[in-house]
């Protein structure tokens, strides 16, 4: 079985450095910019650390004598530069299991987070299912990136999907971005749970993952459909009109998230378990 160490190759994450520049821009467009001017008065001049140079930077905050001596580059960073806060959200109730779902689903969560540390922000990782079952504050550096990936890999799937409790009890969000990684196979109000990660300050996208059966199923087969999150069970023999029905019923689920994502100022993306990584990040970034 593939694990996310197998996915983040050294290749992988040469890619993702390149996407750190869109997030950026798209950070300060929305005045969520992380190691960028903050707009409060005072100690603008006041030097506070280095961070890693990424492309992009003012060359004229480059530190050469750091060059010199460590034939890399870094910038310096002031005290009128501010974080944002990158907040993800990884739906880990027992439905993402399915075929490599929970593996595309972890691997988006992990792309997200190296990206964001990349761009010099803030990131805030919750795991949640009835509630927040784990939850891993204030990762700012890259080399804390691993933390957060061997976090993830460890993660198993178990239990319903609320996601309004998981805004709930996410506590205090510094103002940012939150990401929310699910299938959104759930009968809780999405819409209240929007309301409250808005209300945190909060820019919101909804990333939907499905597995490849989720999104296509075969026609032929008579199967028992379990519902694994509450054990209810269906039969069904997967005729065209039934999966006329289903295909029909799935564009209209997908098309609700979209709107309501419209209604309230926020993002939707579609994605299945074997959509390509990179182009999956690139569409979201």
């Amino acid at each position: 079985m593939r694990t996310l160490q197998d996915i983040f190759t050294k290749e992988y994450l040469l890619q993702l450095e390149k996407l750190s520049v869109t997030l950026r821009q798209r950070l300060s467009v929305d005045g969520y910019s992380g190691a960028r001017k903050s707009h409060a008065k005072g100690s603008s001049l006041e030097f506070s650390d280095f961070r890693d140079y990424i492309m992009g930077d003012d060359l004229r905050r480059v530190d050469w004598n750091s060059y010199g001596r460590f034939g890399k580059l870094y910038v310096k960073v002031f005290m009128e530069e501010k974080q944002a806060e990158i907040n993800l959200f990884l739906d880990c109730s027992t439905s993402m299991e399915k075929g490599e779902k929970f593996l595309q689903a972890k691997a988006i969560t992990a792309s997200l987070a190296y990206v964001s540390l990349c761009s010099g922000d803030r990131v805030n990782l919750f795991l949640w299912n009835d509630s927040i079952i784990l939850e891993k504050r204030g990762a700012a550096q890259k080399n804390g990136f691993f933390e957060l990936l061997s976090l993830l890999d460890k993660a198993e799937s178990s239990g319903g999907s609320n996601l309004l409790r998981a805004g709930l009890y996410s506590g205090k969000l510094g103002r940012g971005i939150s990401f929310v990684i699910s299938d959104f196979f759930s009968e809780a109000p999405l819409e209240e749970a929007l309301r409250v990660l808005l209300g945190k300050k909060q820019q919101v996208c909804l990333v939907q993952v499905l597995a490849s059966e989720e999104e296509q199923p075969k026609e032929g087969q008579a199967v028992r459909l379990v519902d694994s999150e509450t054990g209810e069970t269906c039969d069904l023999e997967l005729t065209p009109s039934v999966l006329r029905a289903y295909d029909k019923a799935l564009k209209e689920h997908r098309a609700a998230l979209g709107e309501l994502c419209h209604r309230s100022g926020s993002v939707f993306y579609g994605m299945k378990e074997d959509t390509p990584l990179f182009s999956a990040m690139r569409e979201i970034l």
